[in-house]
């Protein structure tokens, strides 16, 4: 790094508490590339609720409750199937993958392989 002899003066109407959030947000968009759809208990909803991200967590809540047992189907935002799969490993039993069918296979072969190495 080296100073430059330019110096930057910012607009008069400039809030930098503005231009920050402003710049999260879009930040955060750019993040997902996609959706999956889950059926989730009220369990894993809970443990959501301590591990995942405001944008996910809403999504989830605001789905679609279904019985029995309080079931519930939503559409939550993914940042790649290589992501997703490992935060919704980490609900276990209480969440299903419903689509993309990508990302059901990769959690049936986790799963799976899980099951040989416990089993």
């Amino acid at each position: 790094m080296r100073p430059l002899d330019e110096e930057f003066v910012p607009p008069a109407d400039f809030d930098p508490t503005t231009c920050w959030r402003a710049h999260r947000a879009q930040l955060q968009e750019s993040l997902w590339q996609g959706r999956a759809g889950i059926r989730i208990s009220p369990a894993g909803t809970k443990r959501l609720r301590e591990i995942g991200v405001p944008a996910v967590i809403d999504a989830v809540e605001a789905g679609e409750e279904e019985h029995p047992g309080g079931w519930r189907r939503a559409l939550m935002l993914i940042e790649s199937l290589t992501h997703a799969e490992g935060e919704l490993l980490r609900l276990g039993a209480q969440v299903e993958v419903v689509s993309p069918p990508e990302l059901r296979e990769r959690i049936a072969a986790a799963t799976m392989a899980l099951a040989a190495l416990y089993g």
